[in-house]
């Protein structure tokens, strides 16, 4: 096997291999040594091995790949989809309008092919790790295997599920619990060798899309796969109205009397939550994903991000994966008005809780560049017009690292993206079959 030697490099990580809550991100001058899919060495001064590829950095940034913690892959190809003709005004309409009709329009080569473009745009951003939640009601089963296939073919890493939910009837319910229990034993049966690729959780739309006959089928499967479920939770006031229009109770409160208020899991956007409900999620570990642009996109409200538990991150919810553009807008939204300021203690642990995120679903140690760690990492080629220190780490992800800045991502060890790449797919393709959803979807002619 043939290594890999980074030299010169200025190193920027965010914990230690062994996780140490006191400790803060460091920037060194430092090597790194790779072979395989981890990192094996850290240190100045080291010396090329024997058929060892050596890379000057030349003071260049290396740094932990980014992580988007609640993404939708399959809207990838509704980039600059044409709008319903009936007016959005609320976010019930956004979705019967716009997303369920996009899930209902996919089919096996759809789903790939969306995977694969967004996958594609992941490592132009230099994300490296996805949590994806997949839905395509017209294409059940099988389809987080096409989801999988285009993240692979990238060379990105992915935890899947799929979301479960009734709006379809009882067979296509049934049909979407099978999906995430087939995959996720599917993984049980083919162990992968070093880093993990690939993991999965068991996915549900919202709580107002789900009977309590589904939430109990639910936690069955989490139970017996010993999983975590990854759902939408209080996306807006949706979510609670409906409920209660149906009689049932608060999300939250729903979700916690059928036992899947669980650790391990994900829960996306958290507008619509009281600080009782915060402090279930914190006393549960339950981790809470702020989604900054798609709520403001949505009009669903603004986040109480400051109140958030400790288990928290940030995730693009389908618009990208430019997770330094949703640290970003986190952060810059936090400073608008009303509750804000968002300090910079705050972005930090939005930030940082990505990579815990990955640490606890995973087993590995994402965050760092030290020696076991996974060989998952950005190398930039930007203009550093400011020093990089320590000290001024957070500043750089709000104000000064672009994607544009990006040299190389490496994933496992293995260069996945050079910039100036060629894309993996034709772009006609791509829009052809953008152009057959939106036809499928009654938004073109």
């Amino acid at each position: 096997m043939i290594g890999l030697l980074l030299k010169n490099g200025t190193v920027l990580d965010y914990f230690p291999v062994a996780m140490d809550a006191q400790a803060d991100p460091r920037v060194e001058s430092v090597d790194l040594r790779i072979a395989g899919d981890r990192i094996i060495e850290r240190g100045t001064g080291l010396q090329p091995a024997d058929g060892e590829e050596v890379i000057d950095l030349q003071g260049h940034t290396v740094m932990p790949g980014n992580i988007n913690a609640h993404g939708h892959l399959y809207a990838a190809l509704a980039a600059g989809m044409p709008l319903p003709k009936r007016s959005l005004e609320t976010f019930t309409d956004i979705l019967t309008e716009i997303w369920w009709p996009l899930d209902r329009a996919l089919d096996s080569d759809a789903i790939y092919l969306s995977a694969l473009a967004g996958s594609w745009d992941a490592v132009r951003c230099g994300t490296t790790l996805i949590f994806d939640h997949h839905a395509s009601t017209a294409c059940v089963g099988g389809s987080l295997d096409r989801v999988e296939q285009g993240i692979a073919e990238i060379g990105l890493r992915g935890c899947l599920c799929y979301e479960v939910t009734d709006r379809g009837g009882k067979g296509q319910r049934d049909t979407t619990l099978e999906e995430n229990e087939r995959y996720l034993q599917k993984l049980l049966d083919s162990p992968q060798s070093g880093v993990a690729q690939f993991r999965g959780m068991v996915g549900a739309h919202a709580s107002f899309t789900l009977e309590e006959r589904t939430l109990a089928l639910l936690e069955s499967i989490c139970s017996r796969m010993d999983a975590g479920l990854h759902i939408h939770l209080a996306e807006g006031t949706t979510d609670r109205e409906v409920s209660h229009d149906r009689g049932w109770k608060d999300p939250l409160d729903r979700l916690g009397e059928f036992g899947l208020v669980r650790p391990g899991s994900i829960f996306a956007h958290g507008v619509d939550l009281s600080p009782i409900d915060m402090q279930t999620l914190e006393e549960k570990g339950v981790w809470l994903i702020h989604c900054g642009r798609s709520n403001m996109n949505n009009g669903v409200g603004r986040a109480p991000v400051d109140r958030f538990p400790a288990n928290c991150g940030i995730g693009s919810d389908g618009l990208d994966d430019n997770m330094w553009g949703e640290l970003r807008t986190t952060y810059f939204r936090g400073n608008e008005g009303g509750r804000g300021p968002l300090s910079h203690a705050d972005a930090k642990r939005f930030w940082l809780g990505n990579f815990r995120l990955a640490r606890e679903i995973f087993g590995e140690p994402f965050g760092s560049l030290d020696g076991g760690a996974p060989a998952d990492f950005i190398i930039l080629d930007n203009f550093q017009k400011t020093p990089l220190t320590t000290d001024t780490w957070l500043g750089h992800l709000l104000f000064d690292f672009h994607p544009w800045d990006i040299h190389a991502v490496y994933s496992g060890g293995r260069r996945v993206y050079l910039n100036g790449d060629t894309p993996p797919v034709d772009a006609g393709l791509l829009q052809e079959t953008a152009a057959r959803i939106w036809k499928a979807m009654g938004l073109t002619a």
